[in-house]
């Protein structure tokens, strides 16, 4: 998947209290692919005011930022295994 940060307005970055920084995103699944063979599409989550603009019938358009791909699950793509996993955690948290 890719996603363009350009095309993100600062004002829908919602900051936790944290710190830490979220922006609210929704993805959308085609039925075929398209020509670049994109099997989803990526778009940033529409705030209370759109909802409601939507719901009383005004048209918006969505704010894509991205699109990707649905890989087939093949040796190199499967889940790790518990063990696989026990053994790879060397993480120092």
């Amino acid at each position: 998947m890719s996603i363009c940060l350009t095309d993100v307005d600062k004002a829908r970055v919602l900051v936790h209290a944290n710190g830490k920084k979220y922006l609210m995103i929704e993805t959308w699944d085609y039925d075929a692919p398209d020509k670049f063979d994109n099997d989803f599409s990526v778009s940033i989550s529409r705030n209370k005011e759109e909802v409601e603009k939507v719901k009383n019938g005004e048209k918006l358009d969505r704010i894509f930022i991205g699109n990707g791909r649905i890989w087939e699950q093949t040796e190199a793509t499967r889940p790790m295994t518990e063990a696989e996993i026990d053994a790879a955690d060397d993480l120092p948290f």
